[in-house]
């Protein structure tokens, strides 16, 4: 919806936009166990967000949203969700901004606010839908090459002592040249709030953490294909109370890529691949040595209420997934095929599978497949595939249907039982 209103010298906008998405989720066998039946979880998850962007004058622009999440007929959430300010369907500002473009003439913009910060695939920073309230500078040029560049930091929390506080710090640059989208990033997380330091089922108290990324990308889009790589190498320190010194040091990347078929049989075809990749610590009983696990504390792991990762149920980060990861695991991979097709007007059918596996983990238990290994995975971690049918009403509303299914690895000292566990989801979701 755009409301305009004009004068003799300045014009001035005000758009508002309205999103809405109604999920009803069920899960069954959650304890891989197919002889019990209290282990299932049903429920409606809702996501509101009204949006407000203004442009006042030239170059200056304004913008806030509001967030509504919950579970119908409940005040809380039975899955660990990132700190929203209220999951009971209260609304809260999830952003408030303003930019200043072209400063000075110059081709340089200005955020200040609270913003939706993501870069990439989200797998340093990623937006959680709460807002980083940052302070972001960028500048572009277009001739000889085109290339941009930013610089911004962003506080996550405030102590209001010297030491204390946790805030984010970072510079990433881009161009593009021979068809390819270069871009290389670094980002600091210095968190000296006193946060927990966690490895596995292991936690201890801490003065600072310290977390150092050196981000590189590149890709290339094109109407029938386009690949990404994406490579991150982590470093820092975790000092704790007693002024012990863990050294951090991990590695992360991901590999994915696209072929389109536009005009077949089955109408546009979309085959997707991907790996990805992360080190994990080899000695996830202590506290106290290198730490070799890939950990962006920051990175994108939620999608409103519901887990965000690779694969519908289990939702595969780096560190974790929806079902808890043994402590003699670490560090989360996944290889994932998969293909969309759309033979009738207006629908899509997807399927994927997923094999996940770990860098680290106990003798005896059971090996990655040997693709994985090239990579670096040693230990295999189940297989899940999803199955989803999509239907699009129009542009203001569709829906969605899903089935995913894991089977967890055949290894009795962890998974006794090995049933597949299951996750069912029909999605509404409409925008005007």
């Amino acid at each position: 919806m755009l409301i305009s209103a004009g004068a003799p010298l300045v014009a001035a906008s005000l758009s508002i936009d309205t999103e809405y998405r109604l999920r009803g989720i069920s899960f069954a066998n959650n304890d891989f166990d197919a002889t019990t039946s209290t282990d299932a979880v049903n429920y409606y998850s809702q996501n509101l967000k009204l949006s407000v962007k203004g442009n006042f004058a030239p170059g200056v622009e304004i913008a806030a949203s509001l967030s509504a999440l919950g579970v119908a007929g409940s005040t809380y959430t039975i899955l660990d969700v990132p700190a929203y300010p209220a999951t009971n369907f209260t609304p809260f500002v999830d952003s408030a901004y303003l930019k200043i473009s072209n400063l000075g003439d110059a081709p340089i913009d200005i955020y200040a606010g609270k913003q939706n910060l993501q870069y990439g695939d989200g797998f340093i920073i990623g937006n959680n839908g709460n807002g980083f309230m940052a302070l972001r500078l960028l500048g572009r040029l277009e001739k000889p090459i085109p290339w941009e560049a930013e610089v911004f930091t962003a506080k996550i929390s405030e102590a209001y002592k010297p030491d204390s506080d946790h805030d984010i710090y970072g510079a990433v640059a881009g161009l593009t040249w021979s068809k390819l989208l270069w871009e290389a990033g670094y980002f600091e997380d210095r968190d000296f709030s006193g946060s927990k330091y966690r490895q596995g089922l292991l936690e201890a108290d801490t003065r600072d953490i310290v977390k150092q990324y050196y981000d590189f990308r590149v890709g290339r889009r094109e109407k029938f294909a386009n690949y990404h790589v994406e490579i991150a190498k982590q470093q820092g320190y975790i000092l704790k109370p007693d002024r012990t010194k863990v050294a951090l040091d991990g590695l992360g990347y991901i590999l994915q890529g696209e072929l389109v078929g536009e005009n077949t049989k089955l109408g546009k075809v979309v085959a997707r691949a991907l790996f990805q990749c992360s080190t994990g610590d080899d000695n996830t009983l202590s506290l106290d040595d290198t730490d070799e696990s890939f950990t962006p504390t920051l990175m994108r792991r939620s999608d409103g209420l519901e887990k965000f990762g690779y694969g519908e149920l289990c939702a595969a980060t780096p560190m974790g997934m929806f079902f808890e990861v043994p402590e003699n695991y670490s560090g989360i991979n996944t290889l994932s095929v998969g293909a969309a097709f759309s033979p009738l007007y207006a629908w899509t059918f997807d399927v994927t599978y997923y094999l996940y596996s770990a860098s680290q983990g106990p003798r005896g238990a059971p090996t990655a497949s040997g693709f994985e290994r090239i990579f670096g995975a040693e230990y295999a971690m189940g297989v899940e595939m999803d199955l989803s049918a999509k239907y699009i009403h129009s542009k203001f509303a569709e829906f969605k249907f899903s089935y995913a299914r894991y089977t967890p690895p055949n290894f009795a000292i962890f998974w006794p039982k090995s049933n597949p566990a299951s996750r069912y989801q029909l999605e509404v979701s409409t925008k005007f």
